[in-house]
C-alpha cells in the first residue's frame, strides 16, 4: 500500500512538472562572469601529428614516428614498388604494465588510398608482424617500417593504433614522403 501511494505521488509530481511554464527558466540561467567569458575553451587538438613529433597518451604510452627516408627497394622486396618510405617508430612505455608490440597496428595512406607495407629482408625491413616483443614499464623499443610509395614525393598519413586495428586511441602522423 505504501508503495502504491509513493508511485502515485511520483506520477503526479511528474505530470505537474511537465505542465510547468518553462519561460521563467531562461531568467534563472546565470550570465557568465567577465572572468569566465574571457577564458577561451581549450584549443582543438590537431587532427594530424607531424613526422618527427611525439604523441603521448594519458596512460603514459608515447609514440614518435621519424621523418621518412626514401629507399630503392631490392629485387627481393614484396610487394614491388618504385620506392619505399621508411620510418622508425619509437614506442616508450610510460605505463605501469608491460606493452606487447604484437597489439600495435600501423597503416599508411596516400591521398586517402591505403598503401601496402613493404617487406625487404635484404635491407632489414621485416615488417610489423616480425616485431614481437614485450616492452617493460619505463623501457622503449624501435620498429623500422616501410611502405610502398610512387616515384615522386607524396603526402603520406601513417595511422598508429597502439591497442590494435581500428581501436582507440590512435594517432595519425602526416608529412611528405
Amino acid at each position: 500500500m505504501r508503495f502504491a501511494r509513493l508511485a502515485a505521488g511520483l506520477c503526479l509530481a511528474g505530470a505537474l512538472a511537465g505542465c510547468a511554464d518553462p519561460s521563467g527558466l531562461a531568467d534563472a540561467v546565470p550570465e557568465p562572469t567577465s572572468s569566465s567569458a574571457n577564458q577561451d575553451p581549450a584549443p582543438p587538438a590537431s587532427t594530424f601529428t607531424a613526422f618527427g613529433a611525439q604523441r603521448v597518451w594519458g596512460n603514459g604510452l608515447s609514440i614518435t614516428v621519424s621523418p621518412p627516408k626514401s629507399l630503392k627497394p631490392s629485387d627481393t622486396s614484396f610487394p614491388k614498388s618504385p620506392r619505399t618510405a621508411v620510418f622508425v617508430v619509437t614506442l616508450v612505455n610510460g605505463t605501469g604494465t608491460p606493452y606487447r608490440t604484437g597489439q600495435l597496428a600501423v597503416r599508411a595512406t596516400v591521398g586517402g588510398t591505403p598503401v601496402p607495407e613493404v617487406l625487404d629482408t635484404v635491407q632489414g625491413l621485416n615488417g610489423l608482424s616480425a616485431a614481437v616483443t614485450e616492452v617493460a614499464p619505463g623501457a622503449d623499443t624501435k620498429l623500422t617500417l616501410a611502405f610502398a610509395v610512387p616515384e615522386g614525393p607524396v603526402r603520406l598519413q601513417l595511422v598508429v593504433e597502439p591497442n590494435g586495428a581500428n581501436q582507440e586511441p590512435n594517432a595519425t602522423f602526416e608529412g611528405l614522403a
